[in-house]
């Protein structure tokens, strides 16, 4: 009898911490969800949260190698390798 107690008790434990982790889960891509609905609205297609994120992260790259104008040379090297590359997968994902 306390066995099969115990052995409930840890199912509802874990089921609640499952459910818990979806729902912080869905709560932390909410903001991609609304980018990506802006970025289809802006495009005028779909547009899913892979390449959402494949957006954001070129225009990270572009910002990076823009934006601080007393960067060391090296560092705009990278910063220029980083967008070609987020170039190319957003290319590869469209």
């Amino acid at each position: 009898m306390e066995r099969q107690m115990t052995i409930n008790m840890q199912q509802t434990v874990s089921s609640r911490l499952a459910e818990n982790i979806h729902k912080m889960t869905e709560r932390l891509n909410m903001p991609i969800r609304k980018l990506s609905q802006y970025y289809s609205a802006v495009l005028e297609r779909d547009i899913n949260s892979r390449q959402t994120w494949a957006l954001l992260e070129a225009q990270a790259a572009l910002f990076l190698g823009i934006l601080p104008v007393g960067y060391a040379l090296t560092v705009r090297l990278i910063a220029l390798t980083w967008l070609l590359v987020a170039l190319k997968r957003c290319k590869q994902l469209f």
